[in-house]
C-alpha cells in the first residue's frame, strides 16, 4: 500500500474492494491507522473466526456505546432509552451462547429451508401484487417500489404487524441501520433514539394484543412462548424486533437492487436467466457473494490471540469482512466475475458462518429467487432510466447497496 487505508473513508467504504485487495495482498489481518480495530480480510481467517465463540465475543458493548466528545452523551441516550422506550439489552446478533441459542429458538424455527419452500406461493403473490403496482408504466425507482417493499411486507406478515402500517415499519428500520453507522453526529444519534423509541412503543402495543389473542406470528411467539421455562423479557423483545425487522428488511432490499443492478450491467445475463431459469440460484448466489448487504461485523477479543501473524490483544475489537472474504481469490478464482457455473458459490459468508449463521438466510434466498425468476417471466429489457440519477453507494460502515435504482423496461 502506497498510503494507509481507513476503512472510517467515506470514499472508501462507498467502494470497498479495492481497499480490501489492498490490505489483503499486504497481511491477512490489517490494524486500521485511524481506530485502532483489526481487520481480518482472509476467507479462511473469516470463517475460522465468524465460528469461534471461545476466543471472540459477539457481545462487544460496540454498539451500545458509540464513542462521542461528549463525556455526557451517553448518560443521555441511555436516559432515552429508559423513559422512551425500553433499555438496550444485548440480544440474539450481540450477544454469546448460551442467551444466542435461547433467542434464536424464538425465531428460527420460522425460517427453515422447509418452511420457506412451503411459503412459495405466498411470496409469489407478494411479488406479483408488487409488480403490478408498476408494470404498466414502463420506468420505476426499482429500490423503493420492488426491493424495499417485497423483503417489508414479508417481515411484516411474519412478525404479525399489519401492512397498513409498511411506511412507519420502513422508516423505523432504516432509522435502525443509520444509528449502526460508527460516524453519525452525538445530535442524530438522539434523534434516531427517540424514533427507534417509538418502535418499542408500537412492539409493546403488540405484545400486550398477542398476548390477550395469540395467533401464529413471530411477534406472538416472543409474548408467548416459554423456552427451558423462560420467556422473553420485554426489552429482550424489543431488540430483537429491531434486530429482525432491520435484517430481514435491509439487507434483501439491497441484494434485490445489487442484483438488477448486475441484470442492467451485464444485459446478457437477462436472456440467459429468461431462457433456463435453473439458473436463477446460481445467479442469487453469485449476487449474494459479489454484493453482500452486510460487509461485515464487530467481535471483541476475549483474550490475546494471534490471528494470520498478528497478535490482537484482549479487549481489542476485531471485525470480520464478509465482503473482503467474498472476493479473496484464493477461495474464489477471478472474485470480482459473476460466474454462473461456479462450483463453490454457496461458499461465501454473506449470512456469516457456525452459530450465529444468519437465521433469516433461507428466506432471503427465496425472496430473491421468487422476485428474479417472477421479473424476468413479466418484464424484459431492464436498462437504466433515461434520466435516472448518477447510480452511486452511500457511504456506511456495515451496509452495502443502493438509496435508489431507477429502471426502464419493457412489459412481456
Amino acid at each position: 500500500m502506497n498510503q494507509p487505508i481507513s476503512f472510517m473513508d467515506p470514499q472508501v467504504q462507498k467502494d470497498p474492494f479495492p481497499a480490501y485487495d489492498a490490505v489483503r495482498t499486504a497481511a491477512p489481518v490489517y490494524k486500521d491507522p485511524m481506530i485502532g480495530w483489526y481487520f481480518v480480510t482472509d476467507y479462511d481467517l473469516v470463517r475460522s473466526l465468524t465460528a469461534d465463540t471461545q476466543r471472540l465475543s459477539n457481545d462487544t458493548g460496540f454498539l451500545f456505546n458509540r464513542q462521542s466528545q461528549d463525556p455526557n452523551h451517553q448518560a443521555v441516550i441511555d436516559r432515552i432509552w429508559r423513559e422512551e422506550g425500553f433499555p438496550r439489552v444485548p440480544a440474539l446478533v450481540v450477544v454469546d451462547p448460551p442467551d444466542h441459542s435461547f433467542h434464536r429458538a424464538f425465531i428460527e424455527r420460522s425460517f427453515t429451508p422447509g418452511r420457506v419452500k412451503l411459503m412459495e406461493a405466498y411470496l409469489e403473490s407478494i411479488v406479483d401484487e408488487m409488480i403490478d403496482g408498476f408494470a404498466a408504466q414502463g420506468e420505476v425507482d426499482f429500490k423503493s417500489r420492488f426491493a424495499t417493499m417485497v423483503p417489508l411486507a414479508v417481515i411484516a406478515d411474519q412478525l404479525g404487524m399489519p401492512r397498513a402500517d409498511l411506511d412507519k415499519l420502513h422508516f423505523w428500520s432504516d432509522s435502525i441501520l443509520e444509528q449502526l453507522d460508527v460516524t453519525i453526529s452525538d445530535e442524530k444519534e438522539i434523534e434516531l433514539t427517540r424514533t427507534i423509541c417509538e418502535l418499542h412503543r408500537y412492539t409493546a402495543a403488540k405484545v400486550e394484543e398477542y398476548r390477550r389473542t395469540p395467533r401464529e406470528c413471530l411477534l406472538s411467539d416472543f409474548a408467548n412462548l416459554r423456552i427451558d421455562g423462560r420467556q422473553l423479557a420485554m426489552p429482550e423483545i424489543a431488540a430483537m424486533v429491531s434486530q429482525v425487522l432491520s435484517g430481514g428488511n435491509d439487507s434483501t432490499a439491497n441484494a434485490l437492487a445489487s442484483g438488477m443492478l448486475r441484470l442492467i450491467e451485464q444485459p446478457e445475463l437477462q436472456s440467459r436467466l429468461r431462457e433456463d431459469p435453473s439458473l436463477i440460484p446460481a445467479f442469487v448466489e453469485e449476487v449474494l457473494r459479489l454484493d453482500a448487504p452486510v460487509q461485515g461485523l464487530f467481535r471483541r477479543a476475549l483474550c490475546e490471540i494471534e490471528v494470520g501473524g498478528v497478535t490482537i490483544p484482549e479487549g481489542a475489537l476485531v471485525v470480520l469482512k464478509w465482503g473482503a472474504a467474498n472476493r479473496d481469490p484464493g477461495q474464489f478464482p477471478h472474485p470480482d466475475a459473476l460466474q454462473l457455473d461456479r462450483a463453490n458459490a454457496r461458499r461465501h459468508m454473506t449470512f456469516g458462518f457456525g452459530p450465529h449463521t444468519c437465521v433469516g438466510a433461507q428466506l432471503t434466498r427465496g425472496e430473491m429467487r421468487v422476485s428474479f425468476t417472477k421479473l424476468l417471466q413479466r418484464l424484459a429489457n431492464f436498462r437504466l432510466a433515461p434520466r435516472s440519477p448518477a447510480v452511486e453507494h452511500p457511504a456506511h460502515f456495515f451496509s452495502y447497496g443502493l438509496d435508489e435504482l431507477h429502471i426502464a423496461f419493457d412489459p412481456l
